[in-house]
């Protein structure tokens, strides 16, 4: 709240600004807890004006338009990602104060934030209240949050953003000893990662866990935030601004990324050549509309194998271009201190023969 008195902004709740971070970040969190037990005494499905509340048990057919405006709400997570946009927006404007307007352009917030609402519309959108119901909308669920979502995430520099808004002496004291410690260094190798990325969804679909998130909400969002933290593991090395020990060259990037290819295949077709369901909890679903559950399931095959194959085709291309551009400017350079020395040597040559 502010007035303009004699032209100038008067701040009228001044205390309210000296309130810590971790405490408005408490007092929000338990406004979230307080309004997730409140939903959790309504009844099946709670409207909210335009917004759906869904158990996810008997969900009607999508009718559209309305189907665009059906969102699952969840408090908690929902306030966390909020929590992380404000937290970035703060320290990206602070970083860009403090003269780091290069290493920080207008873009990385908008891929930022880009990835976040990636994240929001995956997990709690129109898609949201279909994914105990069917398997495509599950898979790409799962798809965008461990192909898609983190490379915006990371093009934000989130991990750089927060050293730089540490301050030199905490980064000294606190960050420095952690980053260079060989258990965190062990752990950020990104053999770690590709195996987290291979691992996570071939033991989600092929071990009870799947069918237990459709049974336990806490198993269904642990889902969630594992994909999210297999892929940002995957993708650190390969997304340019962020801190990290493993460099990796232009070449070994397009091997790493290779890694795309086997996992998406094996899953594709895993679940495209079986004639019967996988899962029996979503054979039994109770609807008399959509895709058969035997079909629904070739559709999340077929959506991992196309679509995963040209995500990993374009992460390729967009290497093999970032490579060409790097080659071409080692080539400029090169250009530049070949004639600097041609020309200082025809200088040396003049001088030496006008001594003669």
């Amino acid at each position: 709240m502010a007035v303009v008195e004699r032209g100038r902004t008067v701040v009228l709740m001044r205390p309210l600004a000296r309130v810590p971070g971790w405490l408005w970040f408490s007092g929000g969190l338990g406004l979230a807890i307080a309004a997730t037990v409140w939903l959790q005494r309504q009844s099946e499905a709670a409207s909210l004006g335009f917004v759906f509340v869904c158990t996810f048990r008997t969900v009607p057919p999508p009718r559209f338009p309305d189907a665009l405006f059906t969102f699952a709400v969840e408090p908690i997570p929902m306030y966390l990602l909020s929590a992380a946009v404000v937290w970035y927006l703060r320290g990206f404007g602070w970083v860009r104060a403090h003269g780091y307007v290069r290493q920080f352009p207008r873009w990385r917030l908008a891929a930022f934030v880009g990835g976040v609402a990636l994240v929001l519309l995956s997990v709690f959108g129109p898609a949201a209240a279909y994914d105990h119901t069917f398997l495509s909308v599950h898979m790409v669920q799962h798809f965008l949050l461990i192909t898609l979502a983190p490379p915006l995430l990371l093009l934000g520099a989130p991990m750089t953003l927060f050293l730089l808004r540490l301050g030199r002496e905490r980064r000294r004291r606190l960050a420095y000893p952690l980053l260079h410690s060989r258990p965190f260094q062990a752990f950020t190798h990104p053999l770690v990662g590709l195996a987290l990325f291979v691992l996570v969804p071939t033991l989600w679909y092929v071990t009870p866990a799947f069918e237990a998130s459709l049974e336990h909400q806490a198993v269904h969002y642990g889902g969630y935030a594992l994909f999210l933290f297999a892929g940002v593991h995957y993708w650190w090395p390969i997304v340019p601004g962020n801190p990290t020990r493993w460099n990796l060259s232009f070449p070994l990037q397009m091997v790493y990324l290779l890694a795309l290819v086997p996992i998406h295949a094996f899953l594709g077709l895993m679940f495209y050549q079986p004639d019967n369901v996988l899962y029996e909890p979503l054979a039994s679903v109770p609807r008399s509309w959509g895709p058969s559950p035997l079909l629904d399931q070739q559709f999340a095959g077929a959506f991992m194998f196309v679509v995963g194959e040209a995500i990993g085709l374009a992460a390729l291309m967009i290497v093999a271009v970032r490579w060409a551009a790097a080659e071409e400017a080692k080539g400029r350079r090169y250009d530049r201190e070949t004639a600097r020395r041609r020309q200082a040597a025809a200088g040396a040559t003049s001088e030496r023969g006008n001594e003669g």
